[in-house]
C-alpha cells in the first residue's frame, strides 16, 4: 500500500470513506439504542476471521478499522495464518461477522491495491 497508489485513485478512496462513515453511523445508532433502552439484545461473541490482506500495514489498517467501529473489537492478529480474532457485541452467527469483515476488507483492498 503506497500513498501514490491511493492518491492515484481518489474516487475509490472517497467512496470507501463514505461507506465507512455510513457504517460508523449505523453502528453508533445500534450501540446508542442499546444504551438508552431498558431491554438489551446484546449477543456478544468472539469469531476467528480469515483475511486476505497482505503485509503488516494492510493487516493493521483492517484491524484498526474493525476496532474503530462501535460494537466490534479486534482482539488478536495472527499474521502467520492471516487470521483476526474479532469480538462482536451483536452476533447472530459467526458467519455474519465474517461476512461483515470480508465486506470491509474488500472495500479496503479496492483502495490500496
Amino acid at each position: 500500500m503506497t500513498a501514490v497508489r491511493i492518491l492515484a485513485r481518489p474516487w475509490r478512496l472517497a467512496w470507501f470513506l463514505v461507506r465507512y462513515v455510513w457504517d460508523l453511523v449505523v453502528a453508533n445508532a445500534i450501540v446508542a439504542w442499546e444504551v438508552v433502552t431498558p431491554t438489551h439484545s446484546i449477543r456478544p461473541g468472539i469469531v476467528r476471521v480469515p483475511v486476505t490482506v497482505r503485509g503488516e500495514l494492510e493487516l493493521t489498517v483492517l484491524a484498526n478499522l474493525i476496532s474503530f467501529t462501535p460494537g466490534t473489537l479486534t482482539l488478536e492478529v495472527d499474521e502467520e495464518r492471516s487470521l483476526l480474532y474479532v469480538h462482536a457485541l451483536h452476533m447472530d452467527s459467526p458467519d455474519q461477522v465474517r461476512e461483515q469483515v470480508a465486506r470491509l476488507e474488500r472495500r479496503l483492498l479496492r483502495v490500496v491495491r
